[in-house]
């Protein structure tokens, strides 16, 4: 087949309305672009499109190799080899990426400004030196805003914001972030991840909204729903990761085997990110790990039966960091790079996040389909999906298309963009504060209080951000994990030791333990500030999540003064507390973002009344009382937290059979709140709608906010599992003595479960019968339903 070239005077004129290409008409339909571009390239062509390349490897240090020089202004060499010899079609900065100072102003970079300059530089390249003027998608991972600017405001990390059950909040999360992407042109978001928390041990508990499937699909669907809504000039495509089943390792571990039943598979793992695939999602990334012994990136049960045909998914399938090669270094299932490449596109992948190699994943590509290994019709679907992302990005019609010499994004606007919204993350990390403790009403302090600040991370933006800011580890700063950034970008924002300063009282900062002990005499409360390092990843893998040894030193010590302790914990996932478990009052902070501390002295002062409320299970750091299932025997952990009874499941509420020390859902208020009336559809076709109608009213003397779970049991099934679930929930704030009539509308759907043996693969149907609508009180006592109401499905 003839191949027609395309210039640049004919691009500006098609751009332009006049004859030239169909796809570089902006008049014609989006399915008729793609087919006419598609039409028009070469194997190779279609190849590059199919790779995803590390943005180092566009740069290089004088005289040295593509590569070598970190993520520089990008050399003209590098990027002939990468983006026209090699035809690359997107590429990534990974974690650790950040610009250098593109504007001669003797700063560190890594300004947002910066990251629209390297933009320019590489897309410009890109679309007037390739034979078809194909731009090139940049990915990077914005996973609680735009996470690398430095200037950047953040959210609470996707734990926190799942404590706020407020999908407002993560719809605002979505389009804030978008915002800050579109401004730089790096609009291909490796976020949000979908996958459920199960295992407390894992490093990346905090990128999940949380345990339970009916939350973080609700959850992630919004965020999208943010992310991706239209906006001026390009817009922004999510990525839900990582599928599937990635959260449930056999070891608590990163990247990891899972072993996991199909009928639970379907039913507990795949909800969650069929909401967000069901938002309209651009992409889906997949698990880097095996399920059932097969590496995820080769499964064509997982990519193709499951994502396309069971699911519906249209968008492009990526795979994480370097999973094709591992396919053979890795998991051995392959003997070279194209069987590697074979096994990963025959089973559903359209991207490889390659990183490195685009020649030999070029040549692999091609020799794969001349061999007839890879038929060249799935190549087609491959790059026919990746191409329609492009076109709805908009990056077809950005102003250097139709004119190579104009910028693609404007660098100058980029800083303001970026900048904007620091009001919205403080309203999110208000809502997410959740107070665990509250002995004898200590908090809210009295105004004028005499407070004593202190604990390792009372003033640290290093601990309160988490990974994922700034740099992959975090931003730097005292007990980092590992990796840190730049030591002079940390970004504004509020400690606690802020926050708290600037309350109405009187508060000093003693981080020495001994010298906070010896003001007692004249303290009227100390606010200890504990929890993890920052952290992304496997080196955030742990055993046993617990305060460290000197940390609950500290809280000891200062009990024992007998002055009331609050204790701030900044941390991932929940932690075991040992002796700040008995403080007068605990707050979970999470990783709140930059303007956390300041929602922590907002809450602290009464400013704010805490609603957060847990969105996974606290285990409790109870020692293990015997190795075998019924105790008898001795444990083979000796003193180690007893985590086995407090996994988390989608039965979690209370009166579950789990024993946590703080249920999912549980979070106190300075007010209190009735649930009275409920009502709920009697009686629903399978595949219809229930509604459930209740009152909430405040019985208390203050303002605030209540939420408000809503689970399903089937009592009268004893196949029945989970014996109850999350099905909706509610947000409602109200001043105080006030009520409001609720309506909380759900699917039927959502009470679908695998039916069959232990192996069934099939999708989840729902069962006829009998159910019960719950409402379950924010309780620690084993069980306490404030209210319940009967349904039928048939």
């Amino acid at each position: 087949m003839a191949v027609a070239s395309v210039d640049a005077t004919t691009a500006a004129g098609a751009a332009s309305g006049s004859t030239g290409p169909q796809y570089l008409d902006r008049s014609a339909p989006l399915a008729a672009r793609v087919n006419d571009l598609l039409g028009r390239m070469t194997l190779a062509e279609k190849a590059g499109q199919m790779d995803q390349q590390l943005v180092d490897n566009l740069t290089a240090a004088a005289g040295g190799a593509c590569g070598a020089a970190g993520f520089n202004m990008p050399s003209v060499s590098c990027m002939q080899a990468a983006l026209v010899d090699q035809n690359v079609g997107s590429v990534l900065a990974g974690g650790t990426d950040n610009p250098v100072d593109t504007t001669g102003g003797g700063t560190s970079g890594n300004t947002a400004r910066d990251w629209a300059n390297e933009y320019n530089a590489i897309q410009q390249f890109a679309v007037s030196h390739s034979r078809l003027h194909i731009p090139v998608v940049f990915g990077v991972d914005a996973v609680h805003g735009f996470g690398h600017p430095w200037q950047a405001p953040l959210f609470p990390q996707s734990i926190g914001m799942g404590a706020t059950w407020d999908t407002a909040a993560a719809r605002d999360g979505g389009a804030m972030t978008a915002s800050a992407l579109r401004a730089t042109g790096w609009v291909w978001d490796f976020a949000p991840v979908q996958d459920v928390a199960r295992d407390n041990r894992w490093g990346r508990t905090y990128e999940t909204w949380g345990e339970e499937p009916a939350l973080t699909a609700a959850m992630g669907a919004a965020n999208v729903a943010g992310m991706q809504s239209p906006g001026d000039g390009l817009n922004v495509g999510a990525t839900v990761k990582h599928f599937a089943g990635y959260s449930q390792s056999v070891n608590g571990h990163d990247r990891n085997e899972a072993l996991l039943p199909m009928n639970y598979l379907q039913t507990t793992i795949l909800p969650s990110y069929a909401g967000a695939i069901d938002a309209g999602a651009d992409a889906v990334m997949v698990d880097s790990g095996s399920i059932n012994g097969v590496p995820a990136t080769a499964s064509h049960h997982l990519l193709t039966d499951i994502l396309r045909g069971q699911m519906g998914f249209k968008g492009v399938v990526i795979s994480d960091y370097q999973d094709v090669q591992a396919l053979q270094t890795a998991y051995h299932v392959a003997s070279d790079l194209p069987g590697a490449v074979a096994a990963a596109v025959n089973a559903g992948l359209d991207m490889s996040m390659e990183v490195g190699g685009a020649d030999q994943w070029q040549a692999a590509v091609i020799q794969d389909v001349q061999s007839g290994t890879i038929k060249m019709s799935r190549i087609d679907d491959a790059v026919r999906r990746i191409l329609t992302m492009k076109f709805k990005l908009g990056l077809f019609d950005q102003p250097c298309v139709a004119d190579p010499a104009k910028a693609c994004v404007d660098a100058d606007a980029a800083n303001a963009a970026v900048t904007a919204g620091r009001d919205k993350t403080l309203k999110a990390a208000q809502e997410s504060i959740t107070l665990l403790r509250n002995e004898g009403g200590v908090l809210p302090l009295a105004a004028g209080s005499h407070v004593v600040v202190t604990g390792p991370s009372a003033d640290s933006m290093t601990n309160q951000l988490g990974g994922w800011s700034v740099s992959w580890q975090g931003v730097a700063g005292a007990g980092h994990v590992c990796c840190m950034g730049p030591p002079d970008q940390i970004p504004p924002g509020t400690t606690v030791l802020k926050g708290v300063l600037g309350a109405d009282a009187q508060a000093e900062s003693i981080p020495d333990q001994a010298a906070a002990v010896a003001a007692a005499p004249t303290t009227d409360a100390y606010v200890a500030v504990v929890g993890e390092k920052a952290y992304a990843e496997g080196l955030g893998d742990n055993p046993a999540p617990a305060l460290p040894a000197d940390q609950q030193a500290l809280i000891s010590a200062l009990e024992a003064t007998g002055k009331p302790v609050i204790v701030v914990v900044e941390a991932g996932r929940p932690v075991g507390l040992g002796p700040a478990g008995k403080a007068n009052a605990v707050l979970m902070a999470y990783q709140g973002g930059t303007e956390a501390g300041q929602a922590v002295a907002d809450v602290l002062f009464g400013t704010v009344n805490p609603s957060g409320h847990l969105p996974i299970s606290w285990p409790s750091d109870a020692p293990a009382v015997g190795g075998d299932f019924d105790g008898s025997a001795p444990s083979p952990l000796g003193d180690q937290p007893k985590f086995f009874d407090q996994l988390p499941n989608t039965g979690s509420g209370p009166g579950h059979s789990y024993n946590p020390a703080y249920p999912f859902g549980f979070g106190l208020s300075y007010t209190s709140f009735t649930h009275t009336a409920l009502t709920v559809t009697p009686a629903a076709n399978r595949h219809g709608t229930l509604t459930a109608t209740f009152t909430v009213t405040n019985t208390g003397g203050r303002d605030g906010t209540d939420v408000v779970p809503l689970y399903v049991a089937q009592p009268l099934s004893a196949a029945a599992e989970p014996p109850q679930r999350l099905v909706g929930f509610a947000r409602v704030t109200l001043a105080a003595g006030a009520s409001q009539t609720v309506k909380v509308s759900f699917p039927a759907s959502a009470l679908a479960r695998s039916q069959g043996d232990i192996d069934a693969s099939g999708p989840p149907t729902v069962e006829p019968g009998g159910y019960i609508l719950q409402i379950d009180k924010n309780s620690t006592t084993p069980y306490s339903v404030d209210l319940s109401a009967p349904f039928s499905l048939t």
